[in-house]
């Protein structure tokens, strides 16, 4: 469970964050008496929608095993949302997203009944929309109410599982593009999100095997993690907390997928894999001795990202896969995303100092080599 302060800061948000007792949540179901609620759901949390749904709600079900949050998607959450005084999104990243985006169209608060721990975008103040193709992050508010019970985390499936870790390791080299941007380029660093995430990372980090035996308290540590994930990202005004090269990478491919009308994989399975790309570059800049900017510095703080090997391991142990070629795609895609993520987001980071140096063709066979 969250720390009294993290519970604090939550709340300040306007974000109540309520963990089951006895399977039911006394406090959210307070809270809504009387109102006209609107669930979301799809074909993975219905079970868990029509289990908890009260007396008049109203069911917005997508028959899809993994629905898109395009411009169809959320239209749709618009509409079925006019009719309502409050939308909960049962689910995880896409159900969330689709809540939130809704929300802020219409005037309404949402809320998620966590379904896996999955994603970090449970408490974050932006939702992460399909428009025209292209993966965009609206502004959006924070959900009003985030429902934890950890028996349904702990059921979830081990992809999902491993796409949360993934989505967590990823903050070890997202904080390092962050130090990297401050002392290359003088970005300024939100000190206290900093050090919120990555005690989170570390936490998370020492619960490993106890979420690989799925219990309870280890898989509830994935989830904080990625709660406070959220919160960082509020307290930054921005998502440098959360998502860097790694993620970038991970746009990139899932936008390709989108554009070929194929299955999109997991968002933490791809940051996951995006992750060890970044950590590969951190090392294999200080091996070579490449100088720039604030190279010392920068190199100093990759110290906290464990080794490449260590991450492997990790993603292994979990369940996720550590080639890109998993994710069937071609060597030529893998290069392409890797010379081409810098250009998702206007945010400097490991791929983009590549750019700048012109080394980006230079280690392209070597991690091809170690990942594809």
């Amino acid at each position: 469970m969250v720390s009294e302060l993290v519970l604090r800061k939550l709340k300040k948000m306007g974000v109540t964050l309520e963990y089951a007792k006895g399977g039911a949540f006394p406090q959210f179901s307070a809270a809504h008496a009387g109102e006209k609620l609107l669930l979301l759901a799809d074909r993975n949390t219905v079970g868990y929608a029509q289990k908890f749904a009260p007396r008049g709600s109203e069911l917005c079900f997508f028959d899809e095993e993994e629905p898109v949050p395009d411009e169809r998607m959320c239209a749709r959450a618009v509409d079925a949302a006019r009719g309502c005084d409050y939308i909960l999104a049962v689910g995880s990243g896409t159900l969330n997203d689709t809540a939130k985006y809704a929300a802020l169209q219409t005037g309404k608060k949402s809320g998620v009944l966590a379904t896996a721990p999955s994603m970090d975008g449970y408490a974050s103040p932006v939702a992460a929309i399909l428009k025209n193709g292209f993966k965009v992050s609206e502004e959006a508010h924070v959900p009003a109410d985030i429902l934890v019970d950890p028996a349904i985390l702990s059921a979830a499936p081990q992809e999902m599982i491993a796409a949360g870790a993934g989505d967590i390791l990823g903050k070890y080299t997202c904080l390092t593009d962050w130090r990297l941007s401050q002392f290359h380029n003088g970005e300024a660093v939100n000190e206290e999100a900093f050090s919120e995430m990555l005690n989170a990372v570390e936490k998370f980090a020492a619960s490993v095997e106890g979420i690989v035996r799925r219990d309870k308290a280890g898989v509830e540590n994935l989830t904080d993690a990625l709660i406070i994930s959220g919160l960082a990202m509020a307290e930054a005004g921005n998502s440098r907390p959360a998502s860097g090269a790694e993620h970038h990478i991970s746009h990139y491919l899932e936008m390709w997928f989108v554009a070929q009308k194929m299955r999109v994989p997991l968002h933490g399975i791809k940051v996951g894999l995006g992750t060890l790309v970044s950590a590969y570059l951190y090392e294999a800049l200080e091996r070579d001795g490449v100088t720039f900017r604030g190279d010392a510095q920068t190199f100093r703080a990759a110290k906290s990202i464990p080794s490449v090997g260590t991450l492997r391991a990790t993603l292994e142990r979990l369940g996720a896969p550590v080639r890109f070629s998993a994710l069937g795609i071609s060597r030529e895609l893998f290069r392409e995303a890797i010379a081409g993520a810098h250009t998702v987001r206007p945010r400097y980071t490991v791929l983009s100092l590549l750019e700048e140096l012109r080394l980006t063709q230079y280690y392209l066979p070597e991690l091809e080599k170690a990942f594809y």
